[in-house]
């Protein structure tokens, strides 16, 4: 998706299920503005799955709070028209997307722990051996 940090919002408007192919560009350039939208750095994508909505990524948290805090949010486009835009925090239950945090899976030690005697444990690590007493 996008780097680690990023700050989801929603984006719908009124350009039907078949947006214009320059809408993602117009998107980008209106929320990248702190004078049109309170907006700053941000990526946008389409929502997978429909067509007619779009996820903006802010960085950092306080850009998207300013987006949300602003009550109208228009786009205009030649030749389709003024769109108003309604954005909104997706349902998602992980607000912020963080590669850092995607589950990876756990490589085995290759410690090995075997009794040798009772109240000793023995550790091999690569090569090494260690007897500890408990």
């Amino acid at each position: 998706m996008a780097a680690p940090g990023y700050f989801p919002l929603l984006v719908e408007g009124s350009w039907g299920p078949d947006p214009p192919k320059s809408l993602i560009t117009k998107l980008q350039l209106y929320f990248q503005s702190q004078k049109r939208s309170g907006g700053g750095e941000c990526e946008v994508r389409q929502e997978p799955g429909s067509p007619a909505r779009f996820l903006v990524l802010f960085h950092p948290l306080d850009v998207r709070q300013n987006v949300l805090e602003r009550e109208n949010h228009e786009l205009a486009l030649p030749g389709k028209g003024t769109f108003k835009l309604t954005v909104k925090l997706p349902p998602a239950p992980n607000e912020v997307h963080d590669a850092s945090k995607e589950k990876i899976p756990a490589k085995e030690s290759k410690a090995k722990e075997h009794a040798r005697e009772p109240g000793k444990v023995s550790i091999e690590m690569t090569g090494l051996h260690e007897a500890v007493l408990l």
